[in-house]
């Protein structure tokens, strides 16, 4: 055996080695190339072979992780979900000064929505044309307007909100972030993530609380 064919030999298992992905290696590589692709486009023109053409899987594999498109943009609406119920967790979970945790939760939403506005974007467009996104999209508005109105219900028990409709409110403050958020971050170029976060404080404090942000600030920290 000459030299050159011993050092190739020795060489391809290293190479197929490197080729080779832990499952969930395979199924973040493929999502991370459906976030790259709604970047720039929508998801009524996203394909497999699109999805795939940014992997280093062969078609095929989208199968082994996904059942589908539909499966495959759900996934990562949920990805979404978990980072923003996590960031958002100072308000929404009454810990501290309430002010303080409601600037702190909205700067977690809007930080989350600077990365992820595109998919929000891309969900938002395709559901009311698309009837298993649609469910799939009211399920994740429903799940964030129990969570404000709980919120709600519990500081208008302990005084600090005034009472009013919370279910109403939340679904409204809701509906508004997300008008405000994929207008501002579902495409390139993106607004100042600054003034997105000042609007919603804004609008939430004034809403819920009743009195200019300056004061409450004053006030609650």
């Amino acid at each position: 055996m000459s030299e050159t064919t011993s050092k190739s030999s020795a060489s391809s298992p290293a190479r197929a080695r490197s080729h080779r992905h832990s499952a969930e290696e395979a199924r973040r590589e493929i999502l991370d190339s459906a976030t790259r692709f709604l970047q720039e486009s929508d998801f009524r023109n996203l394909t497999v072979g699109e999805v795939m053409e940014g992997t280093t899987l062969s078609r095929p594999a989208f199968y082994q992780y996904f059942t589908d498109l539909h499966d495959l943009i759900i996934s990562l609406l949920r990805d979404v979900e978990t980072v923003m119920h996590q960031i958002a967790s100072p308000w929404i979970e009454g810990e501290g000064k309430p002010i303080a945790a409601l600037r702190e939760s909205i700067r977690g939403v809007v930080e989350t929505c600077v990365q992820h506005g595109h998919i929000v974007r891309a969900i938002v467009e395709a559901a009311p044309l698309d009837e298993r996104l649609e469910q799939e999209w009211q399920s994740f508005m429903r799940r964030w307007d129990d969570a404000v109105e709980a919120r709600i219900v519990a500081q208008q028990q302990d005084g600090l909100i005034p009472f009013f409709n919370a279910q109403r409110i939340a679904k409204a403050l809701n509906s508004l972030d997300v008008n405000l958020v994929v207008a501002a971050f579902g495409r390139h170029p993106h607004d100042d993530p600054s003034d997105v976060l000042e609007t919603m404080y804004h609008v939430w404090s004034g809403t819920l609380y009743g009195r200019p942000p300056h004061a409450l600030t004053a006030k609650n920290r």
